[in-house]
């Protein structure tokens, strides 16, 4: 004999609110690691940021692209990375039947710390073996100052 559980009386209406509930709970979930690795891929390349005692560094992924396509901006306390990457067919007489390389153009921003010199000159980017390294060095420490109370 199947048991089936009691439940109270309900309108037409409250099993929808559920399954609209339920939905909209499925569309706050994380599915990325549900996806296949092609979909799982932005468009944002990958970057590592570290930070020590004398300057803050960013490294961005940048595989295939040529130096002259890439951007780097300050804009306040934002650094903005973008660039291009070109689709070159190099033989004409191929048809590909899997690409998984990104093409196409990117932006990826940011967030700096505070605390660090922003002066252009001071800043270097440097492009090597499909990694951009971007090294903002930290202001001067200023010594704490002690202002003193006076009374009225």
């Amino acid at each position: 004999m199947k048991i089936v559980p009691w439940r109270t009386r309900q309108t037409p209406t409250v099993p929808f609110s559920t399954d609209a509930a339920r939905l909209w709970g499925l569309l706050d979930q994380n599915w990325e690691p549900h996806l296949p690795e092609v979909f799982r891929r932005t468009e944002a390349p990958p970057i590592d940021l570290a930070e020590n005692e004398k300057e803050f560094t960013a490294r961005i992924e940048l595989p295939g692209m040529e130096q002259d396509d890439i951007k780097v901006q300050l804009l306040s306390n934002q650094m903005v990375v973008s660039g291009e990457k070109r689709w070159e067919e190099t033989n004409k007489d191929e048809d590909y039947y899997r690409v998984e390389s990104q093409y196409g153009e990117f932006r990826r921003v940011i967030d700096l710390p505070d605390g660090l010199r922003l002066d252009p000159e001071g800043i270097e980017a440097c492009y090597e073996k499909g990694v951009l390294s971007v090294r903002i060095p930290k202001a001067e420490g200023r010594s704490p100052t002690t202002i003193p109370v006076k009374s009225s």
